[in-house]
């Protein structure tokens, strides 16, 4: 289950490429959320990403600071749930606008 729901936050953050930041936001915060939770019930290790983060798009729509912790989090660490607790209130901040 682990495996799918982080591949469920690289896929959002993938399509963070013109999307409005508000909505990126709350995408983002819900499948972080999501992830965060099967990680409570699952232990393994989640499988690389396919390709690295879209650093530059996710720096354009979330900024600098937020788009660091979401490229490290997309890498899938062993801190990355951690990483998404904290991404969890600015992103919520920027989806309430």
């Amino acid at each position: 289950m682990r495996a799918v729901t982080l591949e469920a936050v690289r896929e959002t953050i993938d399509a963070c490429a013109g999307t409005d930041p508000a909505v990126f936001a709350r995408r983002t915060r819900n499948a972080l959320a999501t992830a965060i939770l099967a990680e409570s019930l699952a232990h393994s290790s989640p499988p690389p990403p396919a390709h690295p983060a879209p650093v530059d798009e996710l720096r354009t729509t979330v900024g600098d600071e937020l788009s660091a912790e979401l490229a490290a989090i997309y890498e899938g660490s062993d801190d990355w749930t951690s990483r998404a607790i904290d991404a969890l209130e600015p992103l919520h901040a920027i989806a309430r606008g």
